[in-house]
């Protein structure tokens, strides 16, 4: 096996020969990739040329609160969208002063589960149970950049959260790259 698969790593072969080109750099803020997205940029050599890091913040409340969201807007938190991730691309983008952030959140797998209620016991009901599952395998993309912030929503079909959490990095990756492609 090798790291990164074939495909992925001219993905970000190409977009590291783009940022370093124009003089720019990148920062990653995952959630459901789990850090994938960052193990990847990082196998190209001399990454830190254009890669200046990121922030893994997995655990839904520390994702939140750590992406410059108030207690109230937490307390108010519906679920994974794009506006979320574009919120976590613009504070990151913010914190870590890079010409471009790129950022995920969705849902991997196997629920789709916040884990938001009081304690966590109440029982769910029927209706509940079976709509749980519909979003898995959605993920939502930002990117915030030097002449503004562009996102969009995929869809992997799968249910299968290892297979969603690499869908989910490559989906990332090939976003960021057609976004770059576009600004030349």
């Amino acid at each position: 096996m090798s790291f990164p698969p074939k495909d992925i790593s001219e993905i970000v072969n190409e977009i590291a020969s783009i940022l370093r080109s124009r003089n720019q750099t990148l920062a990653i803020s995952e959630a459901a990739c789990g850090g994938l997205i960052s193990a990847y940029l990082v196998t190209v050599p001399g990454a830190s040329d254009f890669y200046i890091g990121g922030k893994l913040l997995y655990s839904l409340r520390t994702r939140l609160k750590h992406s410059g969201w108030s207690d109230t807007e937490i307390s108010n938190y519906m679920g994974p969208s794009e506006q979320v991730a574009l919120k976590l691309a613009r504070t990151t983008k913010y914190e870590l002063g890079s010409t471009f952030v790129l950022s995920e959140t969705g849902f991997a797998g196997p629920s789709t589960d916040l884990h938001l209620r009081n304690g966590g016991n109440e029982e769910k009901d029927e209706e509940e149970q079976e709509n749980e599952n519909e979003g898995v395998g959605t993920v939502y993309i930002g990117l915030s950049g030097p002449t503004g912030d562009s996102s969009a929503s995929f869809h992997t079909g799968s249910s299968d959260r290892s297979v969603n959490m690499a869908e989910f990095a490559k989906l990332g990756l090939q976003f960021l790259l057609e976004q770059l492609k576009q600004k030349d």
